[in-house]
């Protein structure tokens, strides 16, 4: 399936971008060695893209990757890459990532999958025509506390869910000294706080819910609409909705850039008719449970049972949240050695087109003010 394997057990991997996420990605391929069973192929970091030559050599260096190249067709031409990971800005996710499915490469990017609905289709669809691997960096559905939630949920233990509600806040776009970056430019990001905050929590409502919404009402707003400069923000930095999933779940989404004293804040909550859980980022570690006594207890998550486990160390010793990158990067090449599939425990695709419709539906109700109905393209 898609690009030949070497005859080693080793992947070389191409990555486009080195900031924030290239930076973590990196770090998840660093540990794949150390936690990954014998069976999943190792990588090799054999390629780094960027367009500035200086900076990308410092990152190079820094990174741990063999070379740089300025030009990310270099990294599809390249025999010795078999895994794209496209972690660049989201308006560089389409053509780099298409172009390397037809090339037969295996395909890792980052969210939201594409810029608007249509691009993200476009891309899945290639992706399966290729017949190669291909997965959606959701990095939250690699925390252990998020995976026993969804088995707590699937299992019935909470019976039937009635209310999803999430937040996810920063305060990154306060302050004085605040610059633009391609996050706040429309053409390179497509949406703000929703498409960059509320789409882990739009997946993850699909993750763990297994429903997806039919229906979306929507606000948006620009609360700091220039930079430090004067350069003007074109993207939301605030958005609230609600959701009407098709098993009869409501669904409260909220984001923002502009939370004083939220750093960062990422709160889910699940309602069962039996039941509910409630998982916060700052204690990613636990995962709260309640029964019908109405109480919450706290489970710690690192137990014998959880599938991550095994990877580092005896039970309760707590993992961080870049640990996430590295179990990304250990499904991911597990998938391409054919040891199981991307789907259900990774976001294929797929998945990652299902939330850009969701994100496109939003923003459509955010600017008309009416609930609009989401529909889903099938291959």
């Amino acid at each position: 399936m898609g690009a030949e394997m070497p005859g080693s057990n080793e992947i070389g991997v191409g990555m486009i971008g080195y900031a924030f996420m290239g930076k973590a990605h990196s770090l998840g391929y660093r540990d794949v060695t150390a936690i990954a069973a014998n069976g999943v192929p190792r990588p090799r970091l054999v390629a780094l893209y960027g367009r500035n030559g200086d900076r990308l050599e410092e990152a190079r260096r820094r990174l741990g990757w063999e070379r740089g190249v300025t030009d990310w067709k270099q990294l599809i031409a390249d025999p010795a890459v078999q895994l794209i990971d496209n972690s660049g800005p989201n308006a560089l996710h389409v053509e780099p990532t298409i172009a390397a499915v037809k090339a037969g490469k295996h395909v890792f990017c980052e969210k939201p999958l594409g810029p608007t609905a249509a691009t993200a289709f476009d891309m899945w669809q290639a992706a399966a025509q290729a017949g190669v691997r291909h997965m959606c960096a959701f990095n939250y559905r690699f925390f252990p506390a998020l995976q026993l939630a969804r088995q707590i949920i699937q299992s019935g233990e909470i019976g039937d869910v009635y209310h999803y509600r999430s937040q996810f806040l920063v305060s990154s776009s306060l302050g004085d000294g605040r610059r633009k970056s391609w996050r706040d430019d429309k053409d390179a990001a497509g949406a703000g706080a929703l498409g960059d905050l509320a789409a882990h929590h739009l997946d993850l409502s699909r993750f763990l819910l297994a429903s997806d919404p039919r229906t979306v009402q929507a606000m948006t707003r620009v609360k700091v609409p220039t930079a430090a400069d004067g350069a003007a923000i074109e993207t939301d930095d605030q958005f609230a909705a609600l959701l009407d999933f098709d098993n009869g779940a409501l669904g409260v989404v909220e984001a923002s850039r502009v939370a004083g004293g939220h750093l960062v804040t990422s709160r889910i909550e699940v309602d069962g008719s039996k039941g509910s859980i409630a998982f916060s980022l700052r204690t990613l570690n636990e995962l709260k449970v309640a029964g019908r006594n109405h109480a919450f207890r706290t489970i710690p998550v690192l137990r014998e049972d959880d599938p991550f486990r095994a990877n580092w160390f005896p039970p309760g010793h707590p993992l961080g949240w870049v640990d996430t990158f590295s179990h990304e990067a250990v499904h991911i090449l597990g998938a391409i050695a054919g040891l199981h599939d991307v789907e259900p425990i990774g976001a294929s695709f797929r998945d990652g087109y299902y939330c850009s419709e969701i994100i496109d539906a939003a923003v459509r109700a955010a600017q008309t003010g009416q609930k609009i109905d989401i529909s889903y393209r099938s291959l």
